[in-house]
C-alpha cells in the first residue's frame, strides 16, 4: 500500500470509488480563539495491490501537536472486492476520508495530521498545519 494522495481540505468524500474533494492543500488554520475545532478533513488516494485490495487492511490516522501528543485518533478499514473493471495485476487506487472537523486545537501553534498504513512495507506521512489566531482585518 501507497499513500499517492494525501491533504487536508474544507471537505472530502467518497462516491462510486471516487474521492471528491473541496478546498484540499490546507497548512493554515485560524480561528477567533482558542480552544476551537480544527475544521478539517483529510482526504486520501491509498494506491494497493490487488492482493492487498481484495483483502482487508487497516490505517490509523490522527492529529497530534508539535510534542507528539494525540488529540484525536482513528482507525478506518478499506478493502475491495475486484470486479470486470481491473485488469490481472492492475494497481488499483481506493479512496478514504477521515472527519477531523469536530477535533478540538487546544492552542495556537504546530500541529499534524498522521498517517499509518498498517501493511508491509508502507510508510507513515505526516501533514503539518499551523494553527493561529485570525488576524485583525
Amino acid at each position: 500500500m501507497d499513500i499517492r494522495v494525501a491533504t487536508l481540505c474544507d471537505f472530502a468524500q467518497v462516491r462510486e470509488g471516487l474521492l471528491f474533494v473541496s478546498s484540499a492543500g490546507i497548512t493554515r488554520v485560524y480561528r477567533e480563539s482558542f480552544p476551537a475545532p480544527i475544521g478539517v478533513m483529510l482526504a486520501l488516494v491509498l494506491e494497493m495491490s490487488p492482493v492487498e485490495a481484495d483483502g482487508p487492511s487497516k490505517i490509523r490516522v490522527g492529529v497530534e501537536d508539535a510534542d507528539g501528543k494525540k488529540l484525536a485518533e482513528m482507525v478506518g478499514e478499506v478493502q475491495v472486492k475486484l470486479g470486470s473493471g481491473h485488469d490481472p495485476g492492475e494497481m488499483v487506487n481506493v479512496p478514504f476520508v477521515a472527519d477531523f472537523r469536530a477535533v478540538n486545537l487546544p492552542v495556537p501553534g504546530r500541529y499534524q495530521v498522521a498517517i499509518h498504513p498498517e501493511a508491509d512495507g508502507a510508510s507513515p506521512v505526516a501533514l503539518g498545519f499551523r494553527a493561529a489566531v485570525r488576524p485583525n482585518a
